[in-house]
């Protein structure tokens, strides 16, 4: 009986310990974080990475995923590969320039990393978010073409 009650225990203890999901733990040194953050925004999991992101890092994200959210999701899911990645600055605020390549193409980015409360979180880009070719698919040709013509004469 008494060796009942301890296996018994010991399965209960044991049963609660794969219960607990242990979290992971963030990412800790600013190329980590880049890297795990990018992963994440190519598996569409924002959540994640609004984890990784400062307070405008987070906004920008939002507006991301609704932008996302519109399309085919096979479309948006990518595995993004870092050439190379090289983080300068000094302080609090890093600059990350990166050689990047997806299943489409190899492009250069530049990230702001900034530590707040001792972790190193993406901030938001710059630049707006844009959708290339959308807006000139978008577009009727004869419109396009007065835009062109127009754009022309005033050179």
């Amino acid at each position: 009986m008494k060796i009942n009650k301890i296996l018994f225990y010991l399965a209960a203890v044991l049963a609660a310990l794969v219960a607990c999901k242990q979290e992971e733990p963030k990412p800790e040194t600013p190329e980590e974080v880049l890297k795990q953050y990018q992963s994440n925004i190519d598996q569409n999991k924002f959540g994640e990475a609004r984890a990784l992101s400062t307070p405008a890092g987070r906004q920008w994200l939002t507006e991301l995923e609704a932008i996302i959210s519109n399309e085919q999701v096979d479309s948006t899911v990518l595995d993004t590969r870092f050439l190379s990645l090289s983080c300068e600055g000094a302080g609090d605020t890093l600059i990350c320039s990166c050689v990047l390549e997806d299943q489409y193409e190899q492009y250069t980015a530049v990230y702001r990393l900034v530590s707040l409360e001792g972790q190193w979180l993406v901030d938001a880009p710059e630049e707006d978010i844009i959708i290339e070719n959308d807006l000139i698919e978008s577009i009727p040709d004869s419109l396009l073409e007065e835009y062109l013509d127009e754009e022309i004469r005033q050179d």
